[in-house]
Formats: C-alpha cells, structure tokens, sequence
C-alpha cells in the first residue's frame, strides 16, 4: 500500500475516517480534482449509506465547487449508477465514497473519468503529487459552481439496464433471488430492476447499517454462511450477496455453496457463446484458462485491477470482462463493474438455457492447488488478512479470501469460521508457488504467535 497523504490500495484512495481521511483534506483534494478538470466542468457524485461517506463527500463537492466545478449529487446511489451517469450526463468525472473492504472506519473513494473507468494508479499518484504541491486554482466568487441534487438516477439506471438483459426467458419462469445488499443503496435499485426483468427477490440487510455496526465494503463472513442457509431453505435459483457499493458480487449456488469467484468466472465461461471474447485479471486461476479452451474462447488476462481491465476489454472489444474479486463488466452498457447488472444477467442466462448453476459448477475440472492450514480463531483471522492487506499494493480481497502477489507469485489466504482453520495455498503445478507458499506459511505462523 502505498504512504503518502493518502494510502492507495488497488487505485483507490483509501483511509480511516476523521484521521487520515478528514472534511479539510477531502475539500483540498475535491480543489485539486476540479484545478486538473478545469473551470466550468461538471462532475456526477455519490456515497453509501455510511454517515462518513456523506461526510467527506460534501467536504470533496465543496472543493470541486471552489475551482468551478458544478456537481450533480446522487445522494446514496451504487458505483455502477454513478459510473453509467458519467456518460449519460456528459460529465468530466465522478466520485464515490463507500466503506473500505478491510479495516473497521475505513473509507474508499473512487474516482471515475469520462469514459466511466476509474483512474489508472499513474493519474491517480499525479491528482495526489498535485495535492501535495497544493496546486489548486480557485475561481472567482461569481463562477463558484453549483450543485444539482438528482433523486431520478435509479429510474434512469433501472430503465437502461432492464432493457440490456432479455426478460422473456426470466418472465416466463419468474425465478427467486435470495439477495444480501449489505445495507447498501442497492436498497432502491435492486428489488425495481429485478422486478422489471421478472425475477422474484428476498432481499436482506437492506437500507441503512445499525448505528452500532461497524460495515465493510464486503458482506462479512458470518452473513454469508447466513445467506447459505436461507438458499437452502427457499430453494431460489441463487443466492448474491453484494459489495456495499454493488460493484462486486459473491455467488451461493442453487444447493447452497459459496461460490469461489475464480470458479464464478469459469463457469460464466463455460456459458458465453462459443468464439465470445473474454478478459479476466491476471490473478484468476487457471482454471478459467481451462474453460475458455473447452469452450473456444479468445481470453485476455490483463495485469491490474478492475480499471486495468475496463481499459483492456475496449482494445480488444470484447462484450465481458471479469475480476476474481467479484466484479464483471459488461462493456456494451458500461465499463465499471456492476455487480446487480450481473444478477440480471445471470438469470437470464440459467432461464434460457434451462439450467442450474450448481450442474454448470460441477462439471469445472479440479486444479491442483499447494494447500497448507494453520488451526486459527476468528479474531485472529481477520487480523491476519487485514495485515496482509496493508503490505501489499496488489491484492485481491473477497468474503473468505485474499491473495496477493509475492515475489512474483499469486498466494491465496482462505479462511473457514467453521473449521477455525486459515489456509495458505498456490498453483501446485508450478514449483516456484510451491516455495513460496511454504515460506508465507511460515511468516503467518509468525505471525500468529506474535498476535498471541
């Protein structure tokens, strides 16, 4: 991760609200921003339900406005709404404050270019060296900007993405939905789109989080075994649990296991049109390699993260693009990733072919992988991964994982609550992983005993 003014952790910046993130630095770096724009650019801006998210927002649209910039706020609205209002409303840019995914009072903001993908780490690293210089040019009082409050962005974002997923097949089986929205403003966008598609939703954990809860950009792991049990009682076509933003998604499969998200991806290969085109992150198991080759495929792994991808997925035209983080990107509607767009489309998917993700799943090859496990509680997991997170800058963060790139080689941490146990794996084909794995298995019991 990177120090500075501000950590970056996958080209966002990322940091504890009131400490590192506070109202007076937010209202400098929105001037910055709105210096880089220019005078009379207008930006599009969103938050979570978080009340720091609302917080910092309107210190960065008070800067924005400082140099002339005029701001359309959405409120509470997902990333995927903002980045499609991006190009819908013309903007230069936009910005969204949601909680961090590791680390209790952590905020994320991410901020979004004019062709709807976030900013690359190079411009992002210049927005905060300007920052540092404090290179800000304020307007005179008569062009401060304004701002423009907009309430109709989830009927725009419902009517647009209904008509992008074929509702025919979904109408005639109306299928059920079993959705964790994370106390996220999916909360007024999910159950509509759903709706308009003719799919069935239960929906949990909507609207704002309890005063007392400290949320994280990813459902918690508890909340997802939860998630499983109430699949395996109501028997939908799915269960998702969403990313508090709704970029990501996670998967429970019709006989209530949690999907992988490398899994996820592979089996979405396995049921694109034979000769699609499809771009995944270089950190995806090869296991999607495997799948694509079965299924005829052109596959592009591209070295970054879900904004490297965005950018590579247009160079090679291809109509979908997928992270092993839970983001898939749908090029010809947008190029940010949409985790309720991905539902949509999902179900379109098993209701025109007429199968089960869970048939599609079982017939993926099985990879090997190097596996080592080390008996841990649940405290000492969490603590664990969140520790491993502030090391790196490239990691991979979902509800049971994280991997990271270790001197050249992806590690991945699985932890399992139920059987107390964290387990530390690699590519058991390729002996270099193997080496590695061992030694990061050595520095997490190290680890350990020091957290003991």
């Amino acid at each position: 991760m990177r120090t500075g003014p501000f950590p970056i952790y996958n080209n966002r910046i990322y940091g504890i609200a009131n400490s590192q993130l506070t109202p007076e630095n937010m209202a400098e770096l929105g001037a910055v921003l709105g210096t880089i724009l220019g005078e009379g650019a207008l930006v599009v801006a969103a938050r979570d339900l978080y009340p720091p998210s609302r917080m910092l927002k309107r210190a960065f649209t008070s800067g924005l406005m400082s140099t002339g910039n005029s701001v359309i706020d959405f409120h509470s609205a997902t990333l995927p709404e903002l980045a499609f209002a991006v190009k819908r409303f013309g903007a230069k840019a936009g910005v969204h404050f949601s909680v961090a995914p590791h680390m209790d009072s952590a905020i994320q903001v991410k901020i979004i270019d004019a062709g709807g993908v976030e900013l690359s780490y190079e411009k992002l690293s210049d927005l905060i060296e300007m920052y540092e210089t404090r290179h800000i040019v304020r307007s005179i009082p008569n062009r401060i900007g304004w701002v423009s409050y907009a309430e109709y962005i989830h009927d725009i974002y419902v009517s647009s993405a209904s008509s992008f997923v074929d509702s025919s097949p979904i109408v005639a089986k109306e299928p059920l939905v079993v959705t964790d929205l994370n106390h996220g403003p999916a909360s007024d966008v999910l159950p509509s789109f759903l709706g308009s598609i003719g799919a069935r939703l239960v929906a949990i954990k909507a609207g704002r989080p309890p005063s007392a809860l400290k949320p994280r950009q990813l459902p918690p792991v508890r909340d997802i075994f939860m998630l499983q049990d109430i699949v395996n009682a109501s028997q939908p076509a799915f269960g998702a649990a969403l990313s508090t933003d709704a970029s990501q998604v996670f998967i429970i499969d019709d006989k209530g296991r949690y999907v992988d998200p490398d899994k996820l991806v592979a089996a979405i290969a396995l049921m694109l049109p034979e000769g699609s085109r499809l771009v995944v992150t270089d950190s995806t198991n090869r296991l999607v390699d495997l799948a694509a080759e079965k299924n005829r495929l052109y596959l592009l792994r591209i070295k970054g993260q879900a904004s490297d991808v965005s950018r590579g997925i247009r160079k090679v035209k291809a109509s979908l693009a997928a992270t092993d983080s839970g983001e898939f990107i749908f090029s010809q509607f947008s190029l940010s990733p949409d985790g309720m767009l991905f539902i949509g489309k999902l179900l379109e998917i098993l209701s025109t072919e007429e199968v089960k993700l869970s048939s599609i799943l079982d017939t993926l090859p099985e990879i090997q992988e190097y596996r080592l496990d080390i008996d841990v509680d649940e405290n000492q997991g969490r603590k664990i991964i969140d520790h491993v997170a502030s090391l790196y800058t490239e990691i991979v963060v979902t509800p049971l994982s994280i991997k990271y790139r270790s001197n050249g080689v992806w590690v991945k941490l699985e932890y399992d609550p139920q059987k107390s146990r964290l387990t530390v794996c690699g590519d058991a084909t390729n002996k270099a992983a193997i080496e590695i794995v061992k030694k990061e298995y050595e520095k997490i019991n190290q680890l350990i005993q020091s957290l003991s």
